[in-house]
């Protein structure tokens, strides 16, 4: 979950779908660690998608992907997935089918017991409210937050708390989220001081060097209620930290890369229709923009840090309506590489 935001929506969608939009080879090759080409059937790639979640596995140091969906028919009917893809060493392959299928969840890693949970999405009727654990290549669910059904919303582990945090995401139509919410694994627990406003197809990440949850941007209830606020969050208080930076944005790649100790941050739907392929980073203080080339301009770009082969990997996202893509990129701090199977 452009360049113009009529051309990657339109009005035969569901109402999940209407409220979120609303290179030289050798070289690169050469580099440590860069991409190398592989022999790869088209059945070994994971299929074009939007709404998809990923995260880095840090015990078996590879990244998952799971979930989401691509408008099918020019957009008059929607494919939703419940697969599960690894990716290592330059080569995804498909893990298992675990789960009911749906778009717009979110993932999150703790790194304290190396378990990876899920929380809520979309099913192709309604949003969902489940927090679900990885259990072997089977997802087990632990409990149902019935005060917040959330599709598209923030959800990250913090180490340091020993606490998932979630907030925001739609709820239905024209509903957005705009309450905090803490778990320990068995219960949730409501935060009761103010925050941002609610939102949904946002960013949201945990800064572990600087022991912050880091929250930007995002939609509010309608395609023109864009925001481009920075936020942080210490468990005891939101705190709005910033106005400046890559400006409106929705549905942006995201990430943080725990070595550089910076949230990053790629594409997205900005004003005026404009779809976004520059990427950028917060470092606790200022934004900088990072580089203007890469991946073609996107949303729903979406990818993780790999802490081992310290890079990002990108897949997928949908460059402009209903045209969904399944290209793999790399970021390695400086420059995007594709890899190329």
């Amino acid at each position: 979950m452009k360049l113009r935001v009529d051309n990657f929506r339109k009005p035969t969608e569901t109402f999940y779908f209407r409220i979120f939009f609303l290179s030289i080879l050798i070289l690169s090759c050469a580099r440590e660690n860069q991409p190398m080409p592989t022999s790869t059937s088209p059945e070994d790639i994971p299929p074009k998608r939007t709404h998809h979640e990923m995260v880095y596995d840090e015990a078996n140091k590879s990244i998952l992907m799971v979930s989401g969906s691509t408008p099918l028919s020019g957009g008059q009917s929607f494919k939703f997935y419940n697969d599960i893809w690894k990716y290592g060493k330059n080569k995804w392959s498909k893990v298992a089918n675990s789960g009911n299928e749906r778009s717009g969840i979110r993932l999150a890693y703790d790194s304290k017991r190396s378990k990876i949970y899920s929380f809520g999405g979309y099913n192709g009727s309604k949003s969902l409210g489940d927090l679900r654990i990885m259990d072997g290549n089977e997802w087990k669910t632990l409990s149902d937050l019935s005060e917040m059904k959330a599709a598209e919303s923030g959800f990250v582990y913090d180490v340091d708390r020993d606490k998932l945090i979630a907030f925001g995401g739609s709820a239905g139509r024209g509903q957005v989220n705009s309450i905090t919410w803490e778990s320990n694994g068995s219960a949730w627990s409501e935060f009761k001081g103010s925050g941002p406003n609610g939102r949904q197809a946002f960013v949201m990440v945990y800064d572990s060097k600087r022991k912050r949850t880091v929250l930007f941007g995002g939609m509010g209830t309608s395609p023109d209620q864009k925001y481009s606020d920075t936020w942080e969050y210490d468990g005891e208080n939101w705190t709005k930290v910033s106005d400046s930076g890559p400006g409106p944005r929705t549905g942006s790649g995201y990430t943080y890369d725990s070595k550089r100790g910076m949230l990053i941050l790629f594409g997205g739907d900005g004003t005026d229709g404009v779809t976004h392929h520059d990427t950028w980073g917060w470092n606790g203080m200022e934004w900088k923009k990072l580089s203007e080339s890469g991946p073609s301009a996107r949303v729903m770009g979406y990818m993780t840090y790999d802490k081992d082969r310290d890079r990002i990997v990108l897949f997928g996202g949908r460059p402009q309506w209903p045209n969904d893509v399944n290209d793999t990129w790399e970021w390695d701090g400086t420059t995007w590489s594709e890899v190329k199977f």
